[in-house]
């Protein structure tokens, strides 16, 4: 008879078995294993990302919201990828905090964007501009 799990995880009663990054050949830095379940990679936790199981919803984003996750990553130059995933392995929700912190970030960069553009309105004043000439000629 033609056994199709290995032996140990029928006994253990499990029809699965942990994903092994080691076993890839390659730079297990650069390796993300995505799974639904935390045990999937429960041997290289910071390589793994859990996401929320995929309920038959038409309008799910999830994958979308992956890719973007995923792009933003390679995009970034990040030498280890355990140390971005390490930040959401607590997450229930990975690619949702992702999207919270990715407009966060924005908001933050347009109130940057706002405050230096009002800076730039505002006039010259006599005593900015000698404030200024007094402090180049300190330095």
């Amino acid at each position: 008879m033609l056994s199709v799990f290995p032996v140990c995880d029928v006994t253990r009663g499990r029809l699965w078995s942990p994903q092994d990054v080691s076993c890839l050949n390659r730079d297990s830095s650069k390796v993300i294993v995505v799974d639904c379940k935390r045990e999937a990679f429960s041997l290289q936790p910071f390589n793994g990302m859990a996401l929320k199981k995929w309920d038959g919803n038409s309008d799910d984003r999830t994958l979308y919201d992956l890719a973007n996750f995923l792009k933003t990553i390679a995009l970034s130059g990040v030498d280890d990828v355990r140390s971005v995933l390490e930040n959401y392995a607590l997450e229930d929700d990975p690619i949702e905090a992702f999207k919270r912190r990715q407009a966060q970030l924005a908001q933050e960069e347009e109130q940057r964007l706002a405050e230096l553009s009002q800076q730039k309105k505002q006039p010259l004043s006599f005593g900015s501009i000698a404030s200024r000439f007094w402090r180049s000629k300190q330095q």
